[in-house]
């Protein structure tokens, strides 16, 4: 073979038409693209690499073709590029004659571009073989196809009404012909697009309604929590519109319910849809208001706290409507318009109704989680139900491995409410948090890949599984209705589904020490993130309270939880030690135990009076108040635990 020396190569396209020339097969060689639309063999312009290659010249002609399937793309869906590649055409001359019979390899590695699709950019490698002829005369065409081959896109849910692909001329290039290698970097003109494809709108999707009744006065504002909303034309509560509703996203829409009338019913259920240019939503439960003649009947907004012990006595305030007999009609009024107050099937030991829309009831003896109803003036007609009514005996908490198994403990003998695990699915990546739902009827795990997975009364609302992410997930936080929830990786990015508002993040920051954890405020319009340095960093209406970030640390931050008010968080290391910020109290630690394994999470008490601690190991420690119910210390585990969630009251709030 030729010595080889340093050349700067200029072809008119990228991949095949580059490694060709690259290779000893031509000197500073201009290419001929061949014309056509995007998706079609579509040129891509001049593109220069630096490679180490012997001299000559021979001309080659190159063009790109990709399509998208399915095309068009239905609003939020995956996509992908069928028929990718880099087609060329090598025209022998004096200087490529001398390689004839030679293997020529090609590997040239860049990124796809994405417009009204996620994610934004990824990489693409297309590689290729051919053995040249021989003899291979002056004059003589060798046509050669690289494959190229990528992960799937996702177009997005509303607002674009088409996407494309596009491609990054600038790349790498590596060749081999025969035995001798050549590589080096390319660069090129701006990205070409190669496919695109019309997006087709989606219709809107409904999976909470919150609160889920009121009078059929109308007035009640009701938040949607869903998909697809972007556009919403029209929002109706059977077949009468709203009297009004605000788009607040593509997730939540804000509609104030009409008035209605009943004819000999207490209660009337509507569906309610979200009509965008797809059409109106599909009717399906989660979609159900029901309207309630108050002078008759009630609604519950409310019940606080939400989780009590199994012996009952506590007192709870029940917030909602009907409770005075509504306008007094029929002898109902405040001293007997209620006429019972259920937890299940279980009576109250006791209420009082304090006006139309509270009252307060004594909790009796119970199990499981159940559903506050309240019987008006009716005598026979409770409250609609829904999660906002739901009080849970099983006071506790819940740990997490990161093979998806979940450990439930509580004051309830047994658990605090298992709902399933994800202990028996092929995990992508690794499970690294848990978040609970607010009245602890469920919850959610996420993925280091961002995958969620849902369990109990925790709805999905969607996750950042299919997205390529920088850096991996570490966390997931839930809003304060459970209608919502954020996902959090270790940069500081930020992911929010459902009514989980975006109020800023870290991601563009450049940290000492990589994000462990997240917690919300208590209103859900804001949190914290913490850095394994202790580094806090607080958005929305999260007030910043301060740091460990420059104290010394017995071993790295691992999580953060905030006091119920959110006038506080704690953070923990992985020492087990704990620093305390605002008001929250320093209830003790584990800095200076000898622990058999690292600690990993940190869940509070309701009350803010003590915090569990939880190690990898499954050990479980209680400070303050915090009940000691049980752990996985000693037990042979499939994987570690990654964190715990306290199941303890929490008023939800809409």
């Amino acid at each position: 073979m030729r010595a080889a020396r340093a050349l700067s190569t200029r072809v008119t396209t990228v991949g095949a038409a580059v490694a060709l020339a690259a290779a000893g097969l031509v000197g500073a060689t201009g290419i001929v693209a061949t014309a056509g639309p995007a998706g079609a063999d579509t040129p891509i312009g001049t593109t220069t690499c630096a490679l180490s290659a012997p001299a000559g010249s021979t001309p080659i002609t190159a063009s790109v073709s990709a399509a998208i399937s399915p095309n068009p793309v239905p609003a939020g869906n995956n996509y992908s590029l069928t028929g990718l590649k880099l087609n060329t055409t090598l025209v022998a001359n004096a200087t490529t004659t001398l390689a004839a019979g030679d293997t020529l390899s090609v590997v040239y590695t860049t990124n796809l571009l994405a417009t009204g699709a996620s994610p934004a950019s990824q990489n693409v490698t297309f590689a290729g073989s051919v053995t040249l002829p021989s003899p291979f005369p002056i004059g003589a065409t060798q046509p050669f196809s690289l494959a190229g081959s990528t992960g799937a896109f996702t177009s997005f849910a509303s607002g674009a009404t088409s996407t494309s692909v596009s491609i990054n001329p600038a790349g790498n290039l590596s060749v081999t012909l025969g035995t001798t290698p050549f590589s080096g970097p390319c660069t090129g003109p701006p990205p070409v697009v190669i496919a695109s494809a019309p997006i087709t709108p989606a219709a809107g999707f409904i999976a909470t309604v919150l609160p889920n009744a009121g009078p059929i006065t109308g007035g009640t504002t009701v938040k949607l929590v869903g998909n697809h909303f972007a556009g919403a034309t029209a929002v109706k509560f059977g077949s009468t519109d709203a009297t009004s509703f605000h788009v607040v996203s593509p997730t939540v829409i804000d509609a104030v319910a009409p008035a209605t009338t009943i004819a000999g019913n207490t209660v009337q259920a509507d569906d309610i849809t979200v009509t965008t240019a797809a059409g109106p939503s599909k009717v399906q439960p989660n979609d159900r208001y029901t309207y309630v003649d108050t002078s008759l009947g009630t609604v519950v907004d409310s019940v606080t706290p939400s989780i009590g012990v199994a012996s009952g006595g506590a007192t709870v305030q029940i917030t909602g409507a009907g409770f005075a007999g509504g306008d007094g009609s029929g002898g109902c009024d405040i001293t007997n318009a209620v006429t019972s107050v259920g937890f299940g099937s279980t009576p109250a030991a006791s209420f009082t109704v304090n006006s139309d829309t509270s009252m307060t009831a004594t909790v009796p003896a119970g199990s499981g989680i159940q559903n506050v109803t309240v019987v008006g003036c009716d005598e026979s007609t409770p409250s609609p139900i829904s999660p906002a009514d739901q009080y849970n005996y099983n006071p506790g908490y819940i740990l997490a491995a990161s093979d998806g198994g979940i450990f439930s403990y509580g004051q309830v003998p047994g658990n605090a409410g298992f709902f399933g695990s994800a202990g028996n699915l092929q995990l992508n990546k690794p499970v690294v948090g848990i978040a609970r739902t607010p009245n602890g009827n469920g919850y959610w795990l996420a993925a280091a890949d961002g995958g969620i997975f849902n369990y109990g009364g925790a709805v999905f609302y969607g996750s950042a599984g299919n997205l390529q992410l920088n850096k991996p997930v570490v966390g997931v936080a839930s809003t304060p209705d459970g209608a919502g929830y954020w996902e959090v990786a270790s940069d500081g990015g930020i992911f929010t589904y459902g009514d989980a508002g975006f109020y800023g993040s870290a991601g563009n920051l450049t940290l000492a020490a990589p994000v462990v954890g997240m917690a919300a405020t208590p209103d859900g319009k804001g949190y914290w993130l913490v850095a394994a340095d202790g580094g806090v960093f607080a958005y929305g209406d999260a007030v910043f309270y301060g740091t460990a970030h420059g104290q010394p640390l017995g071993g790295p931050i691992v999580g953060i939880a905030a006091t119920n008010g959110g006038g506080g968080y704690w953070l923990v290391g992985s020492d087990g030690g704990i620093f305390s910020y605002g008001d929250a109290s320093f209830e003790g630690s584990l800095s200076g135990t000898a622990l058999a394994s690292p600690v990993v999470g940190i869940a509070p008490t309701s009350d803010n009076g003590g915090y569990w601690l939880v190690t990898g190991g499954g050990a479980v420690f209680n400070k303050g108040d915090a009940g000691f119910y049980g752990d996985m210390a000693g037990f042979s585990l499939n994987g570690t635990m990654v964190g715990m969630t306290g199941v303890q009251a929490q008023r939800l709030a809409f």
